[in-house]
């Protein structure tokens, strides 16, 4: 078993050759493309998720943006430059952004490890990190990272810690099914991780508020976002008739209801951490989009205020 050192360089490693088995003439070229194709379910699933982006980029429309694990073709820094904004999209692996950019897909690209970003102190206003910060070997050293160059706030779109949550029935559900599995002889998976070797490192809203008032930033906005992904979605239409459209749907639908009764949590957490106090237009436009604006106590110490 490799220590924590040989673990990050081979985790290092493995992610920034990831999508070399994806370039134009390697074996995964066809897969790829599909993501390209805005019309499959799979592109169907993206864009729910990238609309929590919104009012943020309408609110604030001459904002500029960074990505970090943006990977597949920059396709998180295309949905912002769609929008107006001007945006750099970045990933440890830089071969399909190249591509990207060779084919007028996105305008600018850099190759970045999240954990050790090259750029200065705010650079950017915003940064957007969407389901990458869960592959990340040391995510919180990235997270540090993504609000040093960012001067007015990070937005995280990962996986939500089911396990973690301030509803009491949905604790007391989390500790009958884990009574019931005991008595089978069996175990609730606590934990999981990838093919590749990478914890599956979820977040958070406790654990982004602690983040938040360590640096002494009072203001973030958090929204569930329940999502379910089936193998073939990439190459599915998104017709009303497609089979995995429908079943797709149907998940989704029965994983809102569980929610909004307050059984399960949500699939993924959207999270926005302000370095500014967000403008009341801002907090308009994020309150209608089902967001939940969260003010943090203030630090009683006279440090608190410098």
């Amino acid at each position: 078993m490799a220590d924590g050192k040989g673990y990050i360089h081979l985790s290092y490693q493995d992610n920034s050759r990831h999508y070399g088995r994806y370039a134009v003439g390697a074996e995964n070229e066809s897969r790829a493309k599909s993501w390209l194709d805005p019309d499959t379910v799979d592109a169907w699933r993206h864009g729910r998720m990238y609309a929590a982006l919104d009012p943020l980029l309408q609110a604030d429309s001459s904002a500029t943006w960074v990505t970090v694990g943006d990977g597949r073709y920059g396709k998180d820094a295309r949905y912002i430059s769609q929008r107006g904004a001007d945006v750099v999209a970045t990933d440890l692996d830089d071969t399909l952004l190249a591509e990207a950019k060779e084919m007028g897909y996105i305008s600018k690209f850099s190759k970045e490890n999240a954990e050790s970003l090259s750029f200065a102190d705010q650079s950017f206003d915003y940064l957007l990190c969407k389901e990458s910060y869960h592959h990340f070997p040391r995510p919180m050293l990235a997270l540090y990272e993504m609000l040093r160059v960012a001067s007015k706030g990070v937005v995280l779109i990962e996986p939500n810690d089911r396990f973690i949550s301030y509803s009491v029935l949905r604790q007391g559900a989390t500790y009958f099914i884990g009574k019931v599995l005991s008595l089978l002889k069996k175990e609730m998976p606590r934990h999981s991780f990838e093919d590749f070797g990478n914890y599956v490192y979820t977040t958070s809203q406790r654990e982004l508020e602690k983040v938040a008032l360590g640096l002494n930033y009072r203001y973030l906005a958090f929204k569930g976002i329940n999502d379910h992904y089936i193998g073939g979605v990439e190459l599915e239409k998104t017709s009303e008739g497609g089979r995995l459209f429908r079943k797709l749907k149907r998940r989704i639908m029965l994983r809102d209801l569980l929610t909004k009764l307050r059984i399960v949590d949500y699939d993924l957490l959207a999270a926005i951490i302000f370095k500014q106090i967000p403008s009341d237009a801002l907090q308009q436009r994020l309150t209608g989009a089902g967001y939940r604006l969260v003010r943090l106590p203030e630090n009683p110490s006279p440090h608190g205020n410098l």
